[in-house]
């Protein structure tokens, strides 16, 4: 904990961590502790290839667990991770093709705005940082995915359907 014992609670996935005085990038659905805690994940994808394998699926964890908005960019990119997600668990399709069905997807003009549920109580990227081993992280971030993906269900047949609409299977 830091020198005045202070915490902040997360909006989006409810983690409780120490307050580090950060200031947090324009994002009113998360605290600076938990997207710091994101971008350490990142720069491991990043920096590691090991761990690369995943790192479509932990930007789309991340997005779909604190979406900010109902404006389009929003709603578009909560839509369009939630369409890998479902395709990376459920077609079993390769996350490392994300970026490229992210690109496609983005041209999608059937996204509507959906209702979050309730995403706090799940994993977040404090459970992921944990992993000190490349299988382990992979087995961390699908397990986090799962959940969210979960969490999202009431929205399965509309997401299912912007799938199919684009041709997507």
């Amino acid at each position: 904990m830091n020198a005045s014992g202070s915490r902040t609670v997360c909006p989006g996935c409810g983690l409780s961590a120490a307050a580090t005085g950060d200031v947090l990038p324009d994002h009113p659905k998360a605290t600076a502790e938990c997207f710091a805690l994101y971008t350490r994940l990142l720069a491991r994808s990043y920096q590691d290839p090991a761990y690369r394998g995943v790192h479509q699926m932990v930007v789309d964890a991340y997005n779909t667990q604190h979406p900010e908005g109902t404006d389009h960019r929003t709603v578009q990119g909560v839509g369009v991770c939630l369409m890998t997600l479902c395709l990376f668990l459920e077609e079993g399709v390769d996350p490392g093709t994300g970026p490229r069905l992210h690109k496609s997807m983005a041209r999608n003009p059937v996204f509507a705005w959906l209702r979050p549920p309730p995403l706090q109580g799940l994993m977040t990227v404090a459970d992921i940082v944990t992993a000190t081993a490349p299988s382990e992280h992979e087995r961390l971030v699908r397990e986090w995915c799962r959940q969210i993906w979960q969490a999202w269900t009431p929205h399965h047949h509309e997401v299912r359907r912007w799938i199919a609409l684009g041709g997507y299977r």
